[in-house]
């Protein structure tokens, strides 16, 4: 063990010496001017700002539409205005009178209702539109059933139609039994259509008329009206 501490220590000795007696590790406090490198600072120049430069426009290409067609348009003035044909209203059937056998005409007469086929006269009233009446069975005898008829045209008769003087239109329509009208037709002309138009629209206006009495055996009566102007 002694050893060992004697060698290292010696060891350690032969070193140290070695160290300070080379020569390559004197230090050397001076500093060649040689060795010297003179660095000089000067400003940096100004730059001039560079000009800018144009750029070329870039050419944006066009979008292409497609042309629109020519679409004919016709002339409203020459299309041709389609006429629309009023299509007639059947007519209703007459109801057709069974004549009666002797017992009813012995019946008939026995009540006091007249006598069939036969026209009469009728009384419209003063200072109504019409000129007087006729019916075309002698055997209806109401003349109650006659003044709501009658005012009831009357009520719907508005003569629009001006002239100097006096014009009469005769009129024949037919009633059934429910009062209803099954024809209406002009029997004389005033001469002016006009006039005419005015009392067919009185009677057309009137409908339905008040039903046929029940004891009135027939089924149909015919009245022609004669209308006045004024």
């Amino acid at each position: 063990m002694s050893r060992d501490v004697i060698l290292s220590a010696v060891f350690h000795i032969i070193i140290v010496g070695i160290v300070l007696l080379s020569s390559p590790f004197k230090l050397n406090g001076n500093v060649p001017f040689d060795e010297i490198i003179r660095v000089q600072l000067t400003a940096p120049s100004e730059m001039k700002p560079t000009e800018p430069v144009a750029l070329e426009p870039v050419s944006v290409p066009e979008p292409v539409m497609d042309e629109p067609e020519d679409i004919p348009i016709s002339d409203p003035k020459t299309i041709k205005e389609a006429k629309v044909t009023p299509k007639e209203k059947p007519k209703p059937k007459k109801t057709e009178t069974k004549p009666k056998d002797q017992n009813q005409i012995a019946n008939t007469q026995k009540s006091g209702n007249g006598k069939e086929g036969e026209s009469k006269e009728i009384e419209t009233g003063g200072g109504s539109p019409f000129a007087g009446a006729t019916i075309d069975n002698a055997s209806f005898n109401y003349p109650y059933w006659f003044t709501q008829a009658f005012n009831k045209i009357a009520s719907h008769f508005r003569n629009t139609f001006l002239y100097d003087g006096t014009l009469v239109c005769v009129v024949y329509f037919q009633v059934i039994k429910s009062g209803r009208v099954i024809e209406i037709r002009v029997e004389k002309s005033s001469g002016f259509s006009e006039f005419d138009a005015v009392c067919i629209r009185a009677v057309e206006s009137s409908k339905p008329f008040p039903p046929l009495p029940d004891d009135f055996r027939d089924e149909i009566i015919g009245i022609t009206l004669p209308f006045k102007s004024n």
